[in-house]
């Protein structure tokens, strides 16, 4: 049996830049996962070192808030798949939107917090944390998804080190707008490390707290003028972390994860 031959396409869940994602049933375990896919057809070589990044590097942190990694390989037609853990519930995105308790918002953040500082201690940052990027099961459990830009600072080896480190500048600008650190804007990779997650953190914080993202930039251009610019700062000591973690240089946040975790938990 072949890789392909293990996993029955039951059917697409989402689909993005990045792949298609579908629910599919894992025979030899007999279970259902989640099967990501990048066609060989129209990707590039960055595109395709990029996704087995996303898929080796979540697989390096066992972490209960990050997502679980079961397999990576290739279709018969060359075509690159991995295949993670199903998760059935909603994003923090969807959270936000709806009638979740301020309370268990919190709990989730506090979740996140604990995934993000794992990684950091690993040595990895994230780059795009948001609340889409975050999956609150049924049961309550709380997972960090999509690796596909984050970087190693340190320690563990990817499909990119295999390539010479073979990548576009164009993945050190991408990210979400509205909570992209300022450092990443810039594309001034050297300036990228834990700070950078910590301000995305900060804007998922803000969100939550004031029910709006931090900035309200449809492109890049639009953002880089006001990256020095502070939000309105949210009530109480919850909104004075998330000014924090929002500041505009780097070393006038939390410093890692595990900083911002300890931080975190004092006023929660």
């Amino acid at each position: 049996m072949t890789d392909e031959d293990r996993y029955e396409l039951l059917g697409e869940i989402g689909r993005g830049a990045g792949g298609v994602i579908y629910r599919a049933r894992d025979r030899d375990l007999g279970r259902d996962v989640a099967f990501k896919l990048l066609r060989r057809e129209g990707s590039t070589l960055d595109a395709r070192v990029r996704f087995v990044a996303e898929a080796q590097i979540p697989a390096q942190l066992e972490h209960p808030n990050i997502i679980p990694i079961h397999d990576v390989g290739r279709t018969r037609d060359g075509s690159l798949f991995y295949v993670m853990k199903l998760v059935q519930g909603q994003t923090l995105k969807e959270h936000l939107n709806g009638r979740t308790s301020r309370s268990e918002l919190l709990f989730a953040m506090l979740q996140v917090a604990r995934g993000i500082a794992f990684a950091h201690h690993r040595g990895v940052i994230h780059r795009d944390l948001k609340p889409s990027n975050v999956m609150i099961g049924l049961f309550g459990e709380v997972l960090i998804l999509d690796w596909g830009l984050a970087r190693p600072t340190r320690g563990l080896s990817t499909a990119r080190d295999e390539h010479g480190g073979t990548m576009t500048l164009d993945g050190d600008v991408l990210g979400s707008l509205g909570y992209m650190a300022p450092e990443q804007a810039r594309g001034e990779v050297h300036r990228q490390g834990p700070p950078t997650d910590v301000h995305a953190f900060g804007g998922v914080l803000y969100e939550l707290l004031t029910g709006r993202p931090p900035r309200h930039s449809r492109t890049l251009g639009e953002l880089i003028p006001r990256l020095n610019e502070l939000p309105e700062p949210a009530p109480g000591p919850l909104g004075a972390l998330a000014s924090r973690c929002l500041a505009p240089e780097p070393g006038a946040r939390p410093q890692s994860g595990e900083e911002l975790l300890a931080l975190l938990e004092r006023v929660t």
